[in-house]
């Protein structure tokens, strides 16, 4: 039998490796039960993210709907918005045109209004003037009038119009017919009588006591209706008296009296 020396050398490299050999076969199951632990976590991991994704998107396509509606919704309002501003803008600018109108209007009102309040202010001074002149039966009625346009409001124009209105109609009327009138007078001589004074509208007028001593003619004027004695015309103004007291049959009679024209003068 032959022996087979193998060189130290070499034998001791078959050992190492052998050595190695049996190291590697050592330490490969647990290198294969890392690398299944290694998959087995990113396995897990790979499934988690796929399940949130999953997740994320059909949350995501629910609120894709939503929002969808929401546009749907905006858009609807956003047409009705737009239709009501056009609305807005078609009242605002017929607003518009009929405040200039209005305006115009105002304007033509305030022109009126001065041309009114001119007026009125006229009418005023001529009832001023009238009442400093005015006989004695209407005084009382005149200074009422007053009174009021005293205390009415400046701007009530109508108010004040009615007023004067109907001052200056009882003027008319007072002076479209005969009035009598029964006013105390003192005499000459210290006594004072009840005298009738028979009005002839605002031309004249005639007073006599009632036993037909003293007669007066009453003249008008700018201050006020003069009281002139006429002896001479004593038997004639009792008897219109009279007549207009239907105390006594009608009939002619002669009184003092001038008849002016339109300028003011004799005619």
């Amino acid at each position: 039998m032959r022996t087979l020396l193998l060189p130290k050398r070499t034998l001791a490299r078959g050992a190492r490796f052998s050595i190695l050999l049996f190291g590697l076969a050592g330490l490969l199951p647990n290198l294969i039960a890392d690398d299944y632990e290694r998959l087995e976590a990113a396995t897990k991991r790979w499934l988690d993210l796929e399940e949130k994704i999953a997740t994320e998107r059909n949350a995501w396509k629910s609120q894709q709907k939503i929002l969808a509606q929401t546009v749907l919704t905006l858009q609807a309002d956003l047409e009705g918005l737009s239709s009501g501003l056009e609305n807005l803008e078609n009242e605002a600018s017929a607003r518009a045109t009929s405040l200039a109108e209005n305006e115009e209007s105002l304007g033509d009102q305030d022109q009126a209004r001065s041309f009114y309040e001119a007026k009125l202010l006229e009418l005023t001074e001529r009832l001023d003037r009238f009442r400093a002149g005015a006989p004695e039966f209407l005084t009382d009625e005149l200074a009422t009038a007053r009174e009021k346009l005293d205390v009415a409001d400046p701007a009530a124009l109508g108010e004040r119009a009615q007023i004067l209105i109907a001052a200056f109609t009882r003027i008319e009327e007072f002076n479209r017919t005969v009035t009598i009138d029964y006013v105390p007078r003192e005499l000459e001589d210290g006594r004072e009588v009840m005298v009738s004074v028979l009005y002839w509208g605002l031309a004249r007028g005639y007073a006599v006591d009632p036993q037909g001593t003293v007669a007066w003619e009453l003249i008008p004027s700018a201050d006020g209706w003069r009281w002139v004695e006429r002896p001479d015309f004593v038997s004639e103004t009792l008897e219109i008296v009279q007549i207009y007291e239907q105390t006594r049959p009608p009939s002619l009679q002669n009184l003092p009296g001038k008849v002016l024209n339109d300028a003011g003068g004799e005619g």
